[in-house]
């Protein structure tokens, strides 16, 4: 974005928001497509493997005090958010592969028809 404020001549004072900026190129964000897919493929991969050290840290089961303030975007809030479904259901679909691979590539795809709904 800040690439894009410059070739616009876009003050950093100004109250532009970073769609209307990317809307008046005419171009959308493919990175935010590609981390969504990262993120639920590696989850996958998580969950069918032997480690429950990683298991145990994605779901966020750690000792200790939670700190102050706002807590923190948890790894399985943004996957939820993006299959609609609950935890359970996350990790029964990641041991059949076939049909988390399918639910990965809908997750994908409406995220492609909301940006593109948008602008």
């Amino acid at each position: 974005m800040w690439f894009y404020r410059r070739l616009l001549r876009v003050s950093w004072k100004e109250k532009r928001t970073d769609e209307a900026i990317l809307a008046e190129l005419q171009v959308r964000r493919h990175l935010l497509e590609s981390i969504r897919k990262r993120k639920l493929s590696f989850l996958g991969h998580i969950c069918r493997s032997k480690c429950t050290l990683m298991k145990d840290i994605i779901q966020g089961k750690l000792e200790g005090k939670r700190g102050r303030g706002r807590p923190r975007a948890a790894y399985l809030d943004n996957i939820k958010t993006w299959t609609r479904r609950n935890s359970t259901e996350i990790y029964t679909m990641t041991e059949r592969r076939e049909e988390w691979r399918e639910l990965v590539q809908k997750a994908v795809r409406a995220a492609n028809a909301s940006r593109s709904d948008a602008g």
